[in-house]
């Protein structure tokens, strides 16, 4: 066996090496990540997902202007309610929840209170990106849409928004802040951690390769990479916070031998925000991760998950204890959520004891039709889609929220459904690839999800709708320059 060269040794796992990796992958492939479909984003950015969010953000506003009419909440109509997406990455969730909730909001109650929505990333590039997407021009120029540079790993850098040009401090911000953390803490630094016979050890990481690794961003570095763990006993506590070792301690009191992750960073990332609008927060999350304590039982230790980038397992029950322990609101799912952990939480004062939060999480994520479930359904689904019915496809169309992923794969089943379809049904099929196409951020010049939907218009004789979509080819095609300009359908 050739003699391996120690990367970076005995090193907690939220200061190994691995995430200077991570940052690197992301500073040198920018969008290139998601415009070669490297890195996955379809099951936690569609529009599923976003309604979700809505739904569950509008029980927060109902709670809120509810209790600032009588007098127990405060609110600045003079300044927006920020929306803050950490890691918006592809942009999509963002477009998505724009398209569902702003209609609804602006024909709501409390519509003359602003509102912004915060697109965020460490990477500069990306942020250039959605600065220069025609589909978020008319969000920008209506001030409903900003974008900010912010790094976990530097989170006491100036929170500066680009568009409007201002800097967010926490003194300045006196509304109660709105964070989404979609897929974003499996992908930040965390701990390890061990219990062996009934002690708690830290587990600690070396990073081995087959020879010396100065180049961070080449792409074959994680052929090479090994990790190897070692537990090492505790001999004081690890965290200057004293609730993060509350909640080591009640693990080492409570759990069996077992191996688990900690959200460290992330903890610090909730408590940074919640710093902002006199520490009222709302956090929405969804990731890969355990919310049950149970679920922390039989792990192994903590490995990439790679997909160009990697991600972790998120430990949620760690996260959930935080928010218990620290008198805020813990939302989750009755029943275990087998694909996507969704969860809020609030902390701060909680408008109306967030009543109205409570029932809109209910009905998003505990009574069925969550993201979670809809991932489930999917994957039974899309391996039928050839004996489905024209009928039964464009409901399922429809129960995705018009998800031009799923009208991708189901496209040569609505191909041959049409081929010997009633003409009757021609003008729902056209309303219904007009809202996919509407509903859809492409991401580079060359997507070819227009030529799919103008296949399918012209396979029932509406040659014309093309020119509805826009006649060029920069046009039809782009989309990331001038889009928003479109003829309506």
């Amino acid at each position: 066996m050739s003699k391996r060269v120690i990367i970076d040794a005995d090193k907690p796992l939220s200061r190994s090496l691995l995430w200077q990796i991570q940052q690197a992958y992301f500073l040198n492939t920018g969008m290139k990540a998601w415009q070669d479909d490297v890195v996955p984003s379809d099951i936690s950015s569609n529009p599923v997902m976003a309604r979700a969010y809505s739904q569950i953000l509008f029980g927060y506003l109902r709670d809120c202007f509810a209790a600032a009419q009588q007098s127990d909440f405060a609110l600045d109509a003079s300044q927006p309610i920020n929306i803050v997406e950490l890691g918006a990455g592809s942009g999509r969730l963002a477009y998505h929840f724009l398209q569902i909730f702003l209609p609804k909001y602006h024909q709501s109650s409390f519509a003359s209170q602003p509102i912004r929505y915060i697109m965020t990333d460490f990477v500069p590039e990306i942020l250039e990106f959605w600065r220069g997407h025609g589909r978020f021009q008319q969000y920008f120029d209506a001030g409903l849409l900003d974008v900010a540079l912010f790094d976990v790993m530097a989170m006491e850098r100036p929170f500066h928004l680009q568009i409007s040009n201002q800097t967010l401090t926490p003194e300045a911000v006196s509304n109660p802040l709105i964070l989404i953390a979609n897929y974003f803490f499996d992908s930040v630094p965390q701990d390890s951690f061990v219990i062996e016979d009934g002690l708690l050890c830290q587990n600690l990481l070396t990073l081995t390769s087959r020879q010396p690794e100065p180049d961070l961003v080449d792409a074959s570095l994680w052929d090479r990479l090994e990790l190897h763990y070692e537990p090492i006993p505790l001999e004081k506590s690890v965290y200057d916070q004293h609730v993060y070792n509350q909640i080591l301690d009640d693990y080492e009191a409570t759990l069996p031998d077992c191996k688990f992750s900690f959200p460290n960073v992330g903890l610090d990332c909730v408590q940074y925000w919640q710093r902002f609008g006199n520490g009222r927060l709302l956090l929405l999350t969804s990731d890969r991760g355990y919310s049950q304590i149970d679920a922390l039982l039989n792990q192994p230790d903590p490995l990439p998950n790679l997909h160009g980038s990697f991600s972790l397992m998120v430990n949620y029950h760690a996260l959930s204890e935080y928010i218990s322990r620290s008198g805020g609101l813990v939302c989750q799912a009755p029943h275990y959520q087998d694909n996507i952990q969704l969860l809020a939480y609030g902390l701060g004062q909680l408008p109306q004891q967030a009543q109205e939060t409570q029932l809109a999480f209910a009905q998003a994520v505990g009574e069925g039709g969550s993201p979670d479930d809809f991932y489930a359904l999917k994957g039974v689904v899309e391996k039928v889609y050839s004996s489905m019915s024209l009928p039964e496809l464009l409901a399922f169309l429809r129960l995705s929220g018009w998800d031009t992923a799923v009208f991708t794969d189901m496209q040569p089943h609505l191909k041959q459904q049409l081929e010997t379809a009633d003409p009757a049904w021609y003008p729902d099929v056209a309303d219904a690839l007009h809202t996919v196409w509407q509903c859809y951020l492409p991401l580079h010049q060359e997507d070819s999800t227009y030529q799919k939907i103008c296949h399918l218009l012209d396979l029932m004789g509406y040659e014309s709708l093309s020119n509805w979509f826009g006649a060029s080819k920069a046009n039809t095609e782009g989309t990331i320059s001038g889009l928003a300009k479109r003829k309506s359908w």
